[in-house]
């Protein structure tokens, strides 16, 4: 794997031997602006892998790398075996990478249990012609998907909520319905960016539940946060970025330590 920062802090990094994820020497500019810059990540599967730094430090780009809204300019993603470069994002949430957004991207005039139904049309596997005219094959899947989604907003805590439209929920509401809708995709990967932002000490509690329960069925989580409280319960390994670049990875507690990582956040 392509190192970066001192000799000390690339050898601490992991090789990416049978990771589930592997970033390789990801680059990003924008214009003048070093968005990412050499950074290299290795997230095993069945875990909690948090990204941390201070505002601006390329987190969401990262992100955005990783679930292909944005292609690298330099560098090697593979999921799961599969070269990620060049793949667009829809292609990604097929292969099992599913996301949620930094500023909440919902259906404001669909209702949220629409919200949630629109999600799985992504595995949708019924003849084109039947979403015209409406047979039995079409009405089977619509019945599955109104289920799955019905049981996807009772895990978030929404199924109350189903038949309202999504404009009217509350903040964090809207968070955890974002959550519903990416779960409906079915994925093996799970993006979280900045999943707390806006939510109350109660929300988050219950955000921190659903994503211990989402790990102990094994799914693999990456969460993008500024909420350190958050991170230092749910984390397994955390990867700090500061100005685009690798600052240290670690364990919750190891990075709580790090005076790379104390300088970084309280200006040292």
């Amino acid at each position: 794997m392509i190192a970066s920062g001192p000799a000390t802090a690339a050898q601490a990094r992991p090789t990416g031997a049978g990771a589930f994820f592997c970033g390789a020497g990801l680059h990003k500019r924008f214009g003048g602006v070093q968005a990412v810059r050499d950074i290299s990540l290795t997230v095993p599967r069945g875990g909690v892998f948090a990204i941390i730094g201070p505002n601006g430090a390329g987190k969401s780009t990262l992100l955005n790398l990783m679930s292909g809204l944005y292609q690298p300019d330099a560098g090697r993603m593979i999921f799961d075996g599969v070269d990620l470069v060049g793949l667009p994002a829809h292609k990604r949430v097929r292969l099992g990478l599913g996301r949620t957004f930094q500023k909440i991207r919902l259906f404001k005039q669909l209702s949220v249990l629409g919200n949630v139904i629109a999600a799985f049309h992504i595995h949708h596997d019924i003849p084109a012609w039947q979403y015209v005219i409406h047979g039995a094959a079409f009405e089977r899947d619509h019945a599955r998907c109104r289920a799955e989604a019905i049981k996807l907003l009772d895990f978030v805590g929404l199924e109350a909520r189903a038949s309202v439209l999504a404009a009217s929920l509350a903040y964090g509401e809207q968070r955890m319905l974002e959550l519903a809708r990416a779960l409906a995709t079915s994925p093996r990967l799970l993006m979280l960016d900045e999943p707390a932002a806006g939510l109350n000490a109660a929300d988050v509690e219950r955000l921190v539940e659903r994503i211990r329960i989402l790990r102990k069925r094994g799914m693999t989580i990456i969460v993008v946060e500024h909420n350190m409280d958050l991170v230092m319960k749910i984390a397994d390994r955390v990867l700090v970025m500061d100005y685009g670049q690798y600052l240290f990875e670690g364990t919750p507690l190891e990075v709580q330590a790090n005076s790379a990582v104390i300088a970084a956040y309280l200006g040292a």
